[in-house]
């Protein structure tokens, strides 16, 4: 016959049960954590609804928002005299019953390969620019061609209705 003697110190088993169960969780929590970071680690994601409000408020305090990162869907835009690597990603806009392009002067190494008109949406970095007047302009960092939305209209800022 065989005996065997087992002592149980219920304490050690229970701290060693506790780290088991905070080891999970920092693992589920901290893989969540990852990927909201990498998919919406914006400071700024402008949509129909808020778009020209963050637009005014950007171009409003521009120091304080050098280097923050943006995140914006609209149409290419282009004038005869911006530079080579500018457009901008703009969006149609009523004001007073005239029809305005608002948007974000961007740049952009790629801006010969888009066709204006054509639909983007874009990820980038905010920095001081200028184009007739100090502006900020988006340092583009990712590009993708999209489709144009159902509505392709934004309303006026907030504070100008």
């Amino acid at each position: 016959m065989f005996i065997c003697n087992f002592k149980l110190n219920l304490k050690k088993i229970l701290i060693a049960c506790i780290i088991i169960a905070i080891a999970i969780v920092l693992l589920i929590e901290g893989t969540k954590f990852i990927k909201s970071t990498s998919i919406n680690n914006f400071d700024y994601v402008l949509t129909e609804e808020n778009f020209t409000d963050y637009l005014k408020s950007i171009h409003d305090d521009i120091p304080n928002n050098i280097g923050k990162t943006i995140k914006l869907s609209g149409f290419v835009f282009t004038l005869p005299d911006f530079k080579i690597n500018n457009f901008v990603c703009g969006r149609n806009m009523i004001l007073d019953n005239e029809e305005k392009v608002v948007g974000f002067l961007c740049e952009y190494e790629k801006t010969s390969e888009l066709l204006e008109n054509e639909w983007v949406e874009i990820t980038g970095t905010i920095i001081h620019g200028y184009y007739m007047t100090d502006m900020p302009v988006i340092k583009i960092e990712s590009l993708k061609k999209i489709t144009a939305p159902a509505n392709t209209y934004v309303n006026p800022p907030k504070d100008l209705v």
